[in-house]
C-alpha cells in the first residue's frame, strides 16, 4: 500500500494539533467562561471538519497499491496506444530550407 499526502494537508493537521493543545490547556486552566469554552470547541471542530471536506474535495490523500496485481498487457490495443504516445509532428520529417521530405515519395 502506498499513501500519498499533499504537503498542505500535513501543515493543516499540525496547525490543528498545536491549536488543540493550546485550547485544551486554556480550557483546563479555568481561564474562560463556559460560553467562551463552547465557542473555542466549536471553532476547533469547524477546523477539523473543514479540513476533512477540503481534503476530500481536492483528493489530497490517496491510498493505492505499489504493486499492480495485473501484469501489463501487450495486446494490439496497448501497442497502438504506445504508438500514439510517441507520434511526431509532420514538421519533423521536413528538411530545413527546401521543404523537402525525408520520407520516400509515394507513387
Amino acid at each position: 500500500m502506498h499513501l500519498r499526502i499533499r504537503r498542505w494537508v500535513i501543515w493543516w493537521f499540525a496547525l490543528g494539533v498545536i491549536c488543540g493543545v493550546i485550547a485544551l490547556s486554556i480550557i483546563l486552566g479555568d481561564q474562560l467562561t463556559p460560553t467562551q469554552e463552547r465557542l473555542l470547541l466549536a471553532l476547533g471542530a469547524a477546523h477539523w471538519i473543514l479540513g476533512g471536506v477540503v481534503c476530500w474535495a481536492f483528493d489530497a490523500v490517496n491510498l493505492g497499491n505499489t504493486n499492480p496485481q495485473t501484469p501489463p498487457s501487450t495486446t494490439a490495443s496497448a501497442r497502438t496506444g504506445a504508438q500514439e504516445r510517441f507520434s511526431h509532428p509532420a514538421s519533423d520529417f521536413l528538411l530545413p530550407g527546401g521543404r523537402r521530405s525525408i520520407l520516400p515519395w509515394r507513387h
